[in-house]
């Protein structure tokens, strides 16, 4: 097997334990040229020498971090820790993508979001601006999350919805494609047995798995 990339003796100006690679062969998928630098990697392990998977610009993949497939992570953004990107996910601009999280397939992860714990991008999902998912949420499909949300909890969020604003998703809440949510900004949505449906006069039609989810203006 040809070697993709190698290592080289550049070392992050501010982590000295991570290392510039610099590409041995022609990445076309990328416009990665051999010979032209990458980002920064802590060892081999991080980024596949098969497929596609590149780590470009000033990007990091650290710790037991695995990087596959034809994923790519560039930017400034970091993935450290247990986190996998994988398929033909894409990973940039200062996200940050830590823990045990995954994002695989055609997921997108940007802007300033962090991806962490146990939590999973997949599919065509895209998550970005200053969104956290964490806990074991999931977002799949179509979904888009953006803005100042934050999903967390059981979520599990898929389809072609937006979920935007300041709006916080948690507990074992289902949300697909079929899901209408009332809400002006701020919007929360608690797991809640006992409860009914709190917004602004309207009844959000949210279907749910194994209890009822609340939404509440803020």
């Amino acid at each position: 097997m040809k070697r993709k990339y190698e290592i080289t003796d550049i070392q992050h100006p501010e982590t000295p334990k991570l290392f510039r690679i610099r590409a041995l062969r022609d990445i076309p998928r990328f416009n990665v040229k051999a010979g032209e630098l990458g980002g920064y990697i802590q060892r081999e392990g991080n980024l596949r020498q098969t497929c596609d998977c590149w780590v470009d610009s000033n990007a990091v993949a650290s710790g037991n971090v695995v990087v596959s497939g034809n994923a790519k992570v560039s930017g400034n953004a970091k993935v450290s820790g247990n986190a996998k990107v994988s398929g033909n996910a894409k990973v940039y601009d200062h996200a940050y993508v830590f823990g045990d999280a995954r994002i695989y397939d055609h997921a997108k992860v940007y802007g300033n979001c962090q991806i962490y714990e146990s939590a999973s991008v997949s599919e065509e999902a895209q998550v970005f601006g200053n969104v956290q998912v964490f806990d074991t949420a999931w977002i799949a499909g179509n979904a888009v999350v953006q803005d100042n949300a934050k999903v967390f909890g059981d979520a599990f969020i898929l389809g072609d919805c937006i979920i935007d604003k300041n709006m916080e998703i948690s507990e074992v809440c289902y949300i697909n494609s079929s899901s209408q949510i009332y809400y002006s900004d701020g919007v929360t949505i608690f797991l809640n047995i006992q409860g009914d449906f709190i917004n602004n006069g309207s009844s959000p039609d949210i279907e749910y798995h194994k209890t009822l989810a609340r939404v509440k203006l803020l």
